[in-house]
């Protein structure tokens, strides 16, 4: 007898703000039970045929002959599901057996995402107050409760009561694995800064960073690399007014919409890595770049700091304010041997978020709910 699981995921901030951490989720949770012989459904929103199924595959790097392999469908099963997993984390998603949260969902946004700013504030607005008014009769359905980060399962203890899994988020390590990694002299001059050009994210911080590494003297490049929605081009084009206006051409690049392969690139030939959004809960873009080899500096009030980095300065590099990134930027730059032994570190610390790893954490966590 067929025993199908369905992966929820109705998140409005994906259809605005483009494809993020929580779509990456859903793919890969919906991979990790087909895996095991279930047959799967997504159920989304943005996902109802399957070339917008293929698009999001491909985006995040994954190589559709394995996806097609799995054979995963979209919509409602034909039959009762064994399991239900809600993957946006809220209650737009609706009832699921286990929810996994990428953040507090409930809390306000402005709580957590203090950047949003302008219509985003008002539709934030709205997303919270439907959250506060359903998620106790979802919160009441649900079996079990997971969180991608001790960071996300603090807030949840603190503010409701929930006492969540882990399960960290995957990260697509294959093709950066598969290679040695760049030297400190083979590398670029550049300070990377993956990530969604939205004003969640806090895009701005990246070109502050590069005026304060312009005003200091520092000789490298940040490059801004993420999705950007159309929703988002006034935004864009603000980052680089802001650009043109300091005079910041040579110290920063935005790069909108880079294709897969560009972003491994940048990964690999990139000095640093910086993650410029406080209170990040996770951060597969920092992942990534350790897998690379590429020294991380993260902010200290982030899931980056706490749960990549272990709270250990030797693997990632955690700094408070702007101007504390700048020194340490500035101090790594002229230590080839730090560089070194942190490029190591990091690699090495990569392997524990591998998306083979969390098919099988995911699975051992969930199976006793499969009725």
């Amino acid at each position: 007898m067929r025993k199908y699981i369905v992966v929820k995921h109705h998140m409005i901030n994906t259809m605005v703000m483009g494809p993020g951490g929580s779509e990456y989720v859903t793919i890969e949770t919906a991979i990790a039970f087909a895996k095991k012989g279930f047959e799967v459904y997504i159920d989304s929103w943005g996902l109802r045929k399957p070339e917008d199924l293929s698009s999001i595959v491909r985006f995040f790097g994954i190589e559709l002959e394995e996806f097609e392999n799995y054979d995963i469908g979209l919509g409602e099963p034909p039959g009762r599901p064994a399991l239900t997993v809600n993957t946006s984390g809220d209650a737009i998603s609706g009832v699921g057996d286990v929810i996994y949260f990428h953040y507090p969902s409930l809390m306000p946004h402005d709580t957590y995402y203090p950047g949003v700013k302008g219509v985003g504030r008002i539709v934030g607005k709205v997303y919270s107050l439907i959250n506060a008014v359903a998620f106790p009769f979802v919160f009441r359905k649900a079996k079990a409760f997971v969180a991608n980060s001790s960071f996300t399962a603090r807030f949840l203890r603190k503010y409701y009561g929930i006492d969540p899994v882990i399960v960290h988020p995957p990260a697509n390590l294959k093709l950066l694995l598969s290679q040695e990694p760049l030297g400190f002299h083979e590398r670029k001059p550049y300070v990377l800064v993956v990530s969604r050009i939205s004003p969640e994210k806090m895009p701005e911080r990246a070109v502050e960073l590069a005026y304060l590494l312009k005003t200091r003297g520092i000789n490298v490049k940040v490059i801004l690399a993420g999705s950007l929605s159309e929703y988002n081009n006034d935004l864009y084009d603000d980052l680089r007014n802001a650009v043109a206006r300091e005079g910041l051409e040579d110290y920063i690049e935005i790069i909108p919409n880079a294709p897969r392969s560009r972003l491994l690139q940048l990964y690999r030939e990139s000095l640093l890595y910086v993650h410029i959004t406080p209170r990040e809960h996770f951060g597969i873009s920092i992942v990534e770049a350790m897998a690379a080899g590429t020294p991380v500096i993260a902010p200290v009030d982030s899931g980056g700091w706490s749960d990549i980095g272990n709270y250990n300065p030797d693997i990632v590099k955690p700094y408070g304010r702007l101007e504390e990134a700048v020194k340490i930027i500035s101090k790594l730059v002229r230590s080839k041997e730090e560089w070194e032994r942190l490029s190591r570190n990091v690699r090495t610390r990569s392997f524990f978020f591998d998306r083979d790893s969390f098919h099988f954490k995911l699975y051992q966590a969930l199976r006793k709910y499969i009725y």
